[in-house]
């Protein structure tokens, strides 16, 4: 079946868009670049743990005075007066240990290039489903380049594409009915529980074995936490977390919360805390109740399942910044394999929301000019909604 003119229209106005997008990408690069070098990015506070952590000074790791003090050795950056907060389990310092053996900048520059690595691999992973291997490579690189979440994470040299290649080997592993081992894949995340653990529940609902890999890698990840520091220290590691959110140290917060959180502490911040607290509470169970039921039906793909189970898992999460949302790739992924069928025709309403999830203007307002990232969690919404209105069963053409 030949293409329509439509379609063909579609895909030249799509990458053009995503050219031009990619070009302000590579700007903000260019300029962000020599403040790296100073220690302006979230790299600083994992590699600090690190150097805490090799120097035996494990007491460390959950006091911000000494964070600072530590980050001052090797870091210049002039506009923080403060520390960066390490706000992980202990045992995700011990994969920074080995990057201390060099100085900073170089240990940034290695730690860029795994990343990339593992980029790379999610990338040949998923090109695995026919919803998403229908993307052109070019198109697909395109789409990498021109989504800023993806970019910030790569500049900040932060830790979340190593839970995305994780959760897409967890994908991969569902698919061979390897569910063990796909939930010992979402056990190495828990180092973002937040995350790890709904993601693995609604996963579970398809596949219960799941946990039969995520309990034991959660229980060893525990006992090293519980060596590093004793046993008090996976309640410490708590503790801070929730000192961090109450002193707003960094970006926290509901107004940088791209999710339920956000948007209802947002809209209800003159109300009492436990109005919004409950409020919360339901809408999170909702949604999550609404995806799990259509995950446990068991008519839809696998990769439709994951894709629904990761917004999901962003909506009703703790806690979530900008650069999280890399998380997303897979969904883009399926959102544009799906709509570059040439024999349909695209509504305005998925064009304009892949116009919005490129649109680095907007990311760079909400998050630098404004700090009321919140309001993307309406986009994540829509998106959600519009993967549930997916006719039964999302299954990719074979």
């Amino acid at each position: 079946m030949t293409e329509s003119a439509a379609a063909r229209k579609w895909k030249v106005g799509l990458t053009t868009y995503l050219v031009a997008i990619a070009f302000c990408n590579l700007v903000l690069v260019v300029q962000t670049v020599p403040k790296l070098r100073n220690g302006y990015q979230d790299f600083v506070l994992y590699y600090a743990a690190g150097k805490n952590v090799r120097a035996g000074h494990l007491q460390l790791l959950y006091n911000l005075a000494d964070q600072f003090r530590t980050q001052l050795t090797f870091a210049n950056a002039p506009i923080r007066h403060g520390a960066l907060p390490f706000n992980h389990p202990p045992f995700e310092a011990l994969v920074f240990v080995p990057l201390t053996l060099l100085r900073f900048w170089p240990a940034y520059l290695v730690w860029t290039g795994l990343n990339l690595a593992m980029l790379a691999a999610v990338v040949i992973l998923l090109r695995r489903y026919p919803a998403i291997r229908s993307v052109h490579p070019l198109l697909s690189a395109l789409a990498l380049l021109a989504f800023f979440p993806l970019i910030n994470a790569l500049l900040q040299g932060q830790d979340v594409i190593f839970f995305l290649l994780a959760a897409v080997m967890a994908l991969v592993c569902l698919e061979r009915r390897a569910d063990v081992a796909a939930g010992m894949w979402l056990g190495a995340g828990l180092y973002r529980p937040h995350f790890a653990i709904p993601l693995m529940l609604l996963l579970a609902v398809r596949r219960w074995r799941v946990l039969l890999g995520f309990v034991p890698v959660g229980l060893v990840l525990f006992v090293i936490s519980v060596v590093m520091m004793g046993w008090g220290g996976p309640a410490t590691y708590v503790r801070f977390v929730f000192l961090v959110e109450r002193l707003k140290v960094g970006n926290f917060g509901p107004q940088v919360i791209p999710n339920v959180r956000g948007i209802v502490g947002m809209a209800l911040a003159n109300f009492p805390k436990p109005v919004i607290g409950a409020t919360i509470l339901v809408l999170s169970i909702v949604i999550f109740a609404v995806a799990a039921r259509r995950i446990a039906r068991g008519k839809d793909s696998l990769v439709y399942c994951f894709c629904l189970a990761t917004l999901t898992t962003i909506l009703v999460c703790f806690h979530s910044l900008s650069y999280d949302l890399t998380l997303l790739i897979p969904v883009i992924f399926f959102f544009l394999g799906t709509s570059l069928d040439g024999q349909k025709k695209i509504g305005w309403a998925k064009a304009l929301l892949l116009f919005i999830l490129f649109l680095t203007p907007m990311y760079v307002y909400l998050n630098f000019a404004t700090g009321e990232f919140f309001c993307f969690g309406f986009v994540i919404l829509w998106m959600y909604g519009r993967l549930l209105a997916t006719p039964e069963p999302a299954v990719e053409p074979a």
